[in-house]
């Protein structure tokens, strides 16, 4: 069984090509009075043409930022979900979801890995964002994230604000379906690319696979120009739910009830060490570690290398709860997810050397404790 990093190798001179060729999706506003140059970016891409309303998109929104306009979706009461390059450089955002009762709310907050490098996508981070609402926006139901990489072939939709060229201040709009492929081959290791169908104030809309209730939220729309990029949001749902979890969960809630101190698991090993909560601040793995998820928003990271291909390793935890992993590796140029074995277990041989990166977590955020084993 090989990692899913295999095959990523030599991306980075077709990266340089697709890079001037996809900009990033934001718009300035409708205001027509001079404003300073935008950071994140104002060249056009493709419109939405002939989108029609997405209105059936309940969550869907109008993320508005400080001279310039992006589009988004509502995940929970105070938790939208955006493209990096909406929130990097900016404070406050006021969010409104017009097909919820035109419900509008100000985010004062927000979390990104992103790293811009301007006007053009930036290939080597991953182009997700949340903003963290001051009051929540509710609604009776929130999308569904998508948890692993869609098959190449995957026909989706997107949404967002921009439709025959036109930016709209009161509602989105769906596009024709796209076909999703893996960014690898293109430079965009952390995206999907499809055939250009965005184009500036776009950025940070949702992209669904599937309709109706079914439907999943994949990615965001994150840059366009000849080929439409498209950020995962599987690579970042561990810390989506973190947020989500830390803000009030997806039930409205602004307070966590109180919860009890995590069951003994008798784990012999090397005891975690705080904080590991960001994947910057990982504990490096070596035989077994032996730690608790605390509280409803504990996150626990872990690292851990190889020097070289065809280095067969099983990562395994035991837990007194529902935790579950989830690992990625980087590639040099970005981070991709490894596919588990198991909920519980990652088993497979190394492509390449590189560097890993595995999220302990509980999706129902219950307190447990557990012990995190690494053989190779």
């Amino acid at each position: 069984m090989k990692d899913s990093s295999s095959g990523l190798g030599g991306t980075l001179a077709v990266a340089a090509f697709v890079l001037v060729s996809s900009s990033i999706a934001c718009a300035p506003p409708e205001d027509p009075a001079p404003q300073q140059e935008e950071a994140l970016g104002e060249k056009v891409a493709q419109p939405i043409v002939n989108g029609t309303s997405a209105s059936a998109y309940t969550e869907a929104a109008l993320v508005n930022g400080p001279g310039f306009v992006c589009s988004g979706a509502v995940i929970a009461p105070r938790v939208v979900l955006t493209a990096g390059h909406c929130v990097v450089g900016a404070s406050s955002w006021t969010v409104k979801a017009p097909y919820a009762a035109n419900q509008s709310a100000h985010g004062s907050s927000s979390w990104t890995s992103y790293v811009s490098t301007g006007e053009f996508v930036n290939p080597k981070t991953l182009d997700v964002a949340v903003i963290i609402l001051d009051t929540p926006i509710t609604m009776s139901s929130y999308p569904t994230l998508a948890s692993a990489a869609v098959p190449s072939g995957t026909k989706a939709v997107n949404v967002g604000r921009i439709r025959n060229g036109s930016i709209s201040s009161t509602g989105l709009f769906v596009g024709a379906p796209v076909t999703l492929t893996p960014g690898a081959a293109s430079g965009f290791p952390s995206s999907y690319v499809a055939a250009d169908v965005i184009e500036s104030g776009d950025s940070g809309g949702p992209v669904y696979v599937g309709s109706g209730t079914a439907r999943t939220l994949v990615a965001v729309n994150s840059g366009g120009g000849g080929t439409e990029v498209l950020a995962r949001v599987d690579l970042a749902l561990a810390k989506i739910q973190q947020l989500i979890a830390a803000n009030g969960g997806s039930g409205g809630t602004t307070t966590a009830p109180p919860q009890a101190p995590p069951p003994a698991l008798g784990c012999t090993g090397t005891a975690e060490s705080e904080p590991n909560d960001t994947s910057n601040a990982a504990n490096a793995l070596a035989g077994t570690r032996c730690g608790s998820l605390s509280s409803g928003s504990d996150l626990d990271w872990y690292s851990w290398s190889v020097a070289s291909a065809g280095v067969a390793y099983d990562v395994s935890l035991t837990t007194t709860g529902d935790a579950d992993i989830l690992m990625w590796k980087s590639t040099g140029s970005g981070w991709v997810k490894i596919t588990n074995t198991s909920t519980t277990r990652i088993a497979a041989t190394s492509s390449g050397s590189g560097n890993y990166v595995i999220a302990v977590r509980s999706a129902a955020g219950s307190v447990q404790s557990y012990g995190l084993k690494l053989t190779k």
